[in-house]
């Protein structure tokens, strides 16, 4: 099974999620590398992306050199150190929506799902386009949702979203761009109808996502209600459930594409979002679709662009952007229950950064892919690429050690024993012992240590370390 995006689940190939569990490569961490064209990128793009059996991630974005508009797709190495292309996907002298998304497409290649305004076609379609897992060379685009009497105007959908399930049908959606504008698709036949959406006006920033044991679909929005009704992330199952609000998502951010997705080996489908009054007074939360309440991170307040994405064995990332002392991007990692115990990882933005647009993440590897839409001092507007690995919890006990005495220390990867992590803590000489089976090890202080606080650090392979301080005491 192959599962990419923060977006939705995509199938494939059973090994590479082997794989992708039993090795949990972290190069090129929080490494960040511009992936496009600079003056070539607005404020309001949002990517696709999706990864290939290689390990290769894709990514899908929308370019404006002036004259043209252009679809573009780049490829970020499996080691995360190199960029490859652009390579053109589609080209217009009008425009091209600022939305795009990019799933599986036939034969292990890419998938494109866009909107725009292009000579001689229905520019009220959704329109696709596909490529070998190279994606250097891709199809003329062809329509992909209803082309007949009444097609709902995707050119100017606000957001696009879309995911392929396990039977390998593509689903795509756009939001509204006037009341009753929005809509999503099941396939790529033009000449089905559009499924509407059923909240009235407005639905924006909608995605799709599938749950990896029954197959079913679910498609998610943002609901910017007229008049005095709050706004709030809602999720429907078409033909199975009704609309259902998730809790506390008053605050969820607009503008970016809803963090909506299933599992790796796991059933269930999720929305990430910022609980709280406001987007800028939000905590990350995670919701089960179907669940009575969220789980709320106990993290600083103003998590903006919550978003997430599948990991393999079942757990699931969860990323936000947030400022403490300056702008940093978070993410943590949660149990193989989806239980958001991991700890949380932060990493600073590219140099110079002054505003951050959008976060979307990729986790199927295990390690997380972070693209986010910065500008710069230069005035420029980018997307760029970092790398984070999931971050381990360190516990000690006791936390007040007499001098001659053991202190227990216990390794955890969100709730779970890490075995073979090195904990080394430093009295006035190191010590460092390796966890057992059940995360733990044991440290005994010399009776000549002097009384005050000293710092414990654990570390493997895969993982960003975590420190802890031990007081010894008389």
């Amino acid at each position: 099974m192959k599962v990419t995006t923060g977006l939705g689940v995509r199938v494939a190939a059973a090994a590479v999620a082997a794989a992708a569990i039993l090795t949990l490569p972290g190069p090129a961490e929080a490494n960040w590398r511009k992936v496009t064209s600079q003056g070539q990128t607005g404020s309001t793009s949002e990517v696709g992306l999706e990864r290939s059996a290689n390990g290769v991630l894709h990514v899908l974005w929308p370019s404006d050199s002036g004259a043209t508009e252009q679809l573009m797709h780049s490829a970020i190495s499996e080691n995360g150190r190199s960029i490859a292309g652009p390579h053109q996907v589609a080209s217009t002298t009008n425009f091209i929506n600022n939305s795009v998304d990019l799933v599986a497409g036939p034969s292990g290649g890419l998938r494109a799902f866009f909107a725009g305004v292009f000579p001689g076609v229905s520019n009220d379609a959704i329109r696709t386009s596909t490529a070998s897992a190279s994606g250097t060379t891709w199809s003329g685009h062809a329509a992909a949702s209803q082309t007949s009497a009444g097609p709902t105007n995707a050119a100017a959908g606000s957001g696009i979203g879309a995911t392929v399930t396990p039977a390998g049908t593509p689903w795509s959606s756009w939001g509204d761009s006037s009341p009753g504008g929005g809509g999503f698709h099941a396939g790529i036949n033009p000449a089905a109808n559009d499924l509407a959406f059923s909240s009235g006006c407005c639905e924006r920033d909608p995605n799709l996502a599938f749950d990896s044991q029954t197959g079913v679909v679910a498609v998610g929005w943002n609901y910017l209600p007229t008049g005095p009704a709050a706004r709030r992330l809602q999720v429907v199952v078409p033909f199975v459930t009704g609309v259902q609000d998730a809790p506390m998502s008053a605050a969820t951010w607009t503008g970016q594409r809803v963090g909506l997705t299933g599992r790796i080996g796991a059933g269930g489908i999720y929305a990430a979002y910022g609980a709280g009054t406001n987007q800028f007074n939000a905590r990350p939360a995670l919701w089960r679709l179907g669940a009575a309440g969220a789980k709320v991170l106990k993290s600083p307040r103003d998590a903006e662009h919550t978003t997430v994405a599948p990991a393999p064995g079942g757990r699931l990332w969860l990323a936000w952007e947030g400022k403490d002392r300056g702008f940093k991007i978070f993410a943590t990692r949660t149990s193989p229950a989806a239980k958001p115990k991991g700890a949380i990882v932060a990493t600073k933005p590219p140099k110079g950064t002054q505003q951050i647009y959008r976060v979307n993440v990729e986790g199927s590897r295990g390690y997380l892919d972070v693209l986010a839409l910065v500008r710069r001092g230069s005035g420029e507007i980018a997307w760029w690429h970092a790398r984070l690995r999931p971050g381990l919890s360190l516990r000690a006990t006791p936390q007040r050690v007499r001098a001659g005495r053991k202190v227990t220390f216990e390794v955890t990867d969100a709730g779970q024993p890490v075995a073979g992590a090195k904990v080394a803590l430093k009295l006035a000489n190191k010590h460092t012992k390796e966890t057992n089976g059940a995360g733990k090890t044991t440290i005994k202080v010399p009776k000549s240590t002097k009384p005050r606080r000293y710092r414990a650090r654990a570390t493997k392979g895969g993982y960003a370390a975590a420190k802890r301080k031990v007081k010894v005491v008389r």
